[in-house]
């Protein structure tokens, strides 16, 4: 270039003429390989409207950007060709003049478009017209985590299991002061370490204590754990399953509440299922959580060694000890529940009763994501969580477990019975507990929880209907995201 400029110079002064036109070629070739090395090219204009894959870490949960389809999460659920997608907003408006909520929700099931889920993006844009809230409902102030620290858990596990347990143990654990003892089997000390520093950081107050008997030994051996680190402020020890599952910690401080901690109590919940009571009795299922004041606990520690001479199940021991050797008998809480169904539990589930007060077998006799459905408690509180709402079409929604639509459009407010039959031949095994029932509607059409997050301030829930293996499943995202968003 500089050798060029020199050329230039000694062309100018000696013919001006051709130095003109010389000139002229050279910024017309230095305009043209500018325009020929601009990114893009004569068509980039007419593409500017394209939607274009969006980068790998583009769905960040902590992006602000929620105006999307997650095609990640549709394909983590093994679908990998094509789905029908519908999105439904909702927004919610915090407030102190909360009532408590609607059965009625003043909105249609979205309608559907056809994504691509065998693409290379990670996610698909939205048009800002479908991520705009259909409906506005209220719900009451965020209140902050109740103090739990009179109350302390025990749970017999292993250490597997208990890390799995973690998450659900901080949807109901978290930030509220109780604390949580675990006996396990022997384990490596760099494992129970590592699992405790889990625990932490999910502000959980684990405590992780290994011992080598055996697992139904080990959950009576809690009585004793319970008692011995109990403080001054102690009035309850409740023992627990690693699936017990308390939707509202709340609601459960509150209930405790009621009962007199300074008298000998016993409260639990008994099966659904007769069948279940006549092989195992009438007690206090572990399940549904066994809650213990301080004066029966110390009245049980004195006769330890007698009662733990009883080999049978845990919870069974623990109501045999107490039975036979003290006067106090069992107070059923009837919004405890053990949950002995077995197969489809959706009908407990979609029934639009009060928030139970524990749930217990949801990842084993049946399956409900109740990790997933806590999410939503984060932006319309506790008593959203399950609450039944009806559309204008007549669907229901059925906040963090399902969206369904049955055969009749006005079904009735009884429970639908879509679990297993009782081996009880005396009548209905489960009317006496959770009746009365209306039949199973083979025809209802359900969409069911697949996952939930919180992702900038909103809840996000995927709901599927499967449609089979010859059919794209049917998607429903609902999005809560604050009124003020």
């Amino acid at each position: 270039m500089q050798r060029l400029h020199h050329s230039l110079l000694q062309l100018r002064h000696k013919s001006p003429l051709k130095f003109f036109f010389l000139t002229a070629a050279f910024i017309l070739v230095c305009t043209s390989l500018l325009f020929y090395s601009r990114p893009g090219d004569a068509t980039s204009s007419s593409n500017d409207d394209l939607v274009h894959p969006l980068p790998s870490n583009s769905n960040s949960t902590d992006s602000k950007d929620t105006c999307y389809v997650d095609i990640d999460a549709l394909r983590s659920y093994g679908y990998n060709s094509s789905a029908q997608y519908a999105r439904l907003e909702i927004a919610v408006e915090r407030t102190a003049n909360f009532s408590g909520f609607s059965d009625t929700l003043d909105a249609r099931f979205p309608k559907y478009q056809s994504v691509r889920l065998d693409q290379v993006a990670h996610r698909e844009p939205l048009p800002q017209r479908v991520c705009s809230p259909a409906v506005t409902i209220q719900a009451p102030l965020p209140v902050a985590p109740p103090n739990a620290s009179h109350i302390l858990f025990g749970v017999a596990t292993t250490l597997d299991r208990l890390e799995e347990s973690l998450d659900a143990f901080a949807h109901w654990a978290a930030g509220t002061e109780t604390r949580i003892y675990a006996l396990v089997e022997e384990e490596v000390l760099s494992s129970v370490q590592r699992v405790q520093r889990l625990a932490e950081a999910k502000d959980i107050r684990l405590v992780i204590i290994d011992r080598a008997d055996e697992r139904l030994d080990r959950y009576f051996y809690l009585l004793r754990v319970l008692l011995k680190y109990r403080d001054a402020s102690t009035q309850w020890a409740v023992l627990i399953d690693d699936d017990t599952f308390f939707p509202s910690m709340k609601n459960l401080v509150d209930r405790l509440a009621t009962y007199d901690a300074s008298k000998p109590q016993y409260i639990g919940a008994l099966t659904e299922d007769l069948a279940q009571m006549f092989s195992w009795s009438f007690m206090a299922y572990g399940g549904a959580g066994i809650f213990l004041s301080m004066p029966i606990l110390e009245q049980l520690d004195k006769v330890y060694d007698e009662c733990n001479a009883f080999k049978t199940t845990g919870d069974r021991r623990v109501a045999m000890c107490i039975y036979e050797h003290t006067t106090t008998k069992l107070t059923w809480d009837r919004d405890l529940y053990q949950l002995d169904l077995r197969g489809d539990a959706s009908g407990f589930y979609e029934s639009g009763r009060p928030l139970p007060l524990s749930v217990h077998h949801w990842k084993s006799w049946f399956q409900a994501d109740m990790v997933g459905l806590g999410q939503v408690a984060a932006i319309c509180g506790d008593s959203c969580q399950l609450h039944r709402w009806r559309l204008k079409d007549h669907w229901f929604l059925v906040n963090g477990f399902s969206m369904v639509r049955y055969t009749s459009p006005d079904p009735s407010d009884l429970m639908e019975k879509t679990w297993e039959d009782s081996k009880y031949r005396g009548g209905d095994g489960f009317a006496f507990s959770l009746g009365p029932f209306r039949g199973k509607d083979e025809g209802k059409v359900s969409f069911r929880l697949r996952s939930a997050w919180q992702q900038a301030g909103t809840v996000r829930q995927i709901y599927v209907h499967d449609l089979g293996p010859e059919k794209p499943p049917e998607v429903l995202e609902v999005v809560w995201k604050p009124a003020s968003a």
